[in-house]
């Protein structure tokens, strides 16, 4: 099965806590081929990944494939990084009919093999959707599509892609020239749902369970290994940003697989290419949506708080 990330070395924390837990839970009969679409991923970066995956002792691949960023120079950067603009590119640079691309923000707590046997029909790719178009954040896109309360405004966090029909229906293409006429603010996510909208296969919400979403906080309560969902840490801070350790509601659901890799060590604080500080305002809503939420949780994981708004 072909799995790909696209990241940089600024989520390096993450992409170490997502390989391992991808191919700890996997159970497929065909080995796991990881690729990393990456401009600035290097050899020391690639040695320290292998460490992370051989600690499991099971059979993988891993390659790291280089992009050039200046591909993408015109398009609004996300965290001064082109690199969530990679994932268009793969069905093109990738020798294989379907494969998995995962945000480098996750963490898998089932095995994904079985996606290897769904039927995507003629869809492009199958998501999980993360609200009705009427209730979604991205309103330039739902304005577009109409806002209907029935249909789906997918994450494009998990994709199943079938990159045959992908290619025939000019997916690529169709996406880069939206964003070139729009450049809108949830970036490719936003192009993919206007260009797949009713073309996209719905995967089942437990390939990719937004965590800050209080509805999946009951699935949270227990212990990586029980979890049985594809955890997304979509929002700020990610568990790898300045000050997670005491500020993420899930710190601790992370920081479980951290400790496991080989770089089990990393601290926020530390001086790294993926310390950051929340300069945008989005950031810092995010920081204080963080605090509020980790004391919510804390006090619901432990009984303290019966009730809490959104569960």
């Amino acid at each position: 099965m072909k799995i790909v990330f696209c990241a940089d070395r600024r989520v390096l924390p993450g992409l170490h806590v997502a390989l391992y837990s991808v191919l700890d839970r996997y159970r497929g009969n065909s080995r796991p081929d990881f690729t990393i679409f990456s401009d600035d991923l290097d050899a020391g970066d690639r040695l320290l990944l292998e460490k992370t995956l051989n600690a499991l002792g099971k059979t993988c691949s891993l390659e790291i494939r280089r992009v050039d960023p200046a591909l993408f120079s015109g398009f609004p950067p996300l965290n001064g990084s082109w690199a969530t603009y990679y994932r268009l590119l793969i069905p093109s640079m990738i020798d294989a009919e379907r494969f998995l691309y995962l945000d480098a923000d996750i963490l898998c707590d089932l095995d994904v093999s079985p996606l290897a046997q769904l039927d995507l029909g003629d869809a492009p790719a199958g998501f999980v959707s993360e609200a009705p178009l009427a209730g979604c954040a991205d309103r330039e896109v739902a304005k577009l599509l109409g806002a209907s309360v029935g249909e789906p405004y997918f994450n494009a966090g998990v994709m199943l892609a079938n990159a045959r029909e992908w290619r025939r229906q000019q997916i690529t293409e169709q996406a880069l020239e939206f964003i070139k006429k729009h450049r809108p603010p949830y970036h490719d996510q936003s192009a993919l749902n206007f260009v797949l909208h009713r073309r996209a296969y719905q995967l089942d919400e437990r390939f990719n369970t937004i965590v800050n979403m209080r509805k999946h906080w009951p699935a949270l309560k227990t212990p990586v290994g029980s979890i049985n969902r594809l955890l997304h840490f979509v929002e700020y801070p990610k568990p790898w940003d300045l000050g997670a350790e005491f500020l993420h509601p899930q710190y601790r659901i992370w920081k479980s697989v951290l400790e496991k890799t080989a770089m089990k060590d990393f601290r926020s604080w530390q001086d790294t290419p993926a310390r950051r500080l929340p300069r945008t305002a989005k950031a810092k809503t995010g920081y204080q949506k963080a605090i509020k939420d980790r004391l919510l949780f804390t006090g619901y994981t432990k009984g303290w708080l019966k009730r809490v708004k959104g569960l």
